[in-house]
């Protein structure tokens, strides 16, 4: 087992936890990407109950970011299962194999399936209004939220009437690929989902 999940299950490895923003869902459906690459992400196949969930930066001694956690419900898990998108199957997987999501700029977001096209949007929307001063959805929109903490993580509001929003944070020491799994409960039930940076 992965020593992130095994943490979760036993808390025997020395994390700890930090409380970012809530997330917010609306259609049921969640995306963990790369937020410089959104266009490209899928949702998760399975589907959770819409609401406002707290989310957790888990963090070693040095402050990396070894994973973030969604937390559902108050029920705490006792097994994980790796988060899979339409197509995919765990059986089909060899061994020490994963599904995940690419890095290609050291950070990780969760956002809703809506959110995502929110996005694209946005970066339109910047696009026409910066015309050939427009230099990336990083540069123009994530590195303002991002500088609010440190570099660390960031709240993008999407839609503030609803308060639709991606968080995004950094990926553990950085570019990689990585898996998200769910939080099972004794009833069969998702409590949690957590996206796990491969540094412990």
């Amino acid at each position: 087992m992965q020593k992130l999940l095994s943490f979760l299950l036993h808390e025997e490895e020395n994390l700890h936890y930090q409380s970012i923003e809530n997330i917010t869902i609306i259609s049921g459906n969640i995306v963990a990407c790369d937020p410089n690459f959104f266009e490209e992400s899928t949702p998760f196949q399975k589907n959770i109950q819409p609401g406002s969930y707290p989310v957790s930066l888990l963090l070693d001694k040095e402050n990396s970011v070894a994973g973030v956690l969604i937390t559902f419900s108050n029920q705490k898990p006792v097994r994980f299962e790796m988060a899979t998108k339409p197509g995919q199957h765990i059986k089909n997987l060899e061994k020490n194999m994963i599904f995940g999501h690419p890095v290609d700029t050291g950070l990780s977001c969760f956002a809703d399936g809506s959110a995502v096209l929110k996005m694209e949007e946005l970066e339109r929307k910047k696009i026409n209004e910066l015309g050939d001063d427009f230099i990336s959805f990083y540069d123009d929109v994530l590195e303002e939220k991002l500088e609010e903490h440190d570099d660390v993580w960031g709240n993008l509001i999407l839609d503030e009437e609803h308060n639709l929003n991606a968080l995004v944070f950094s990926s553990g020491y950085g570019d990689g690929f990585y898996a998200s799994y769910w939080g099972i409960d004794e009833k069969g039930h998702i409590v949690s989902l957590v996206t796990d940076f491969n540094i412990l």
